[in-house]
């Protein structure tokens, strides 16, 4: 089983809708946050999306509310680890697909 590994991260606060600031990965699944298979779908330097909060830049309607999650989406991400029963990480070529089975996400406050 691949693992993602770790991504530097930073996340702003309230005042910057919590945009997430990813800077390097390591890891053997790769890069579906910053890389990704579609540039327009990278999460990194965009805003915490919600159902009830539209901070994406699809411009054909919220991608929080058509999947019912919250991430940081660009237009419908590649990479949404809490959409439905599984995950989804995509780094290469092909539709994206649904295939992750385990993830967590932990972050450290300073």
């Amino acid at each position: 089983m691949a693992q993602v590994g770790h991504f530097p991260t930073t996340i702003s606060d309230g005042a910057g809708k919590y945009r997430l600031m990813v800077a390097g990965y390591s890891g053997d699944a790769g890069d579906a946050i910053a890389g990704g298979l579609y540039s327009v779908g990278n999460s990194n330097g965009h805003m915490f999306s919600t159902p009830d909060s539209d901070n994406d830049i699809h411009a054909d309607g919220s991608c929080a509310a058509y999947s019912q999650i919250g991430w940081w989406f660009a237009a419908c991400s590649t990479s949404s680890l809490n959409i439905g029963p599984i995950g989804r990480w995509v780094t290469d070529g092909g539709e994206p697909t649904r295939d992750v089975e385990v993830s967590h996400m932990l972050l450290k406050l300073n």
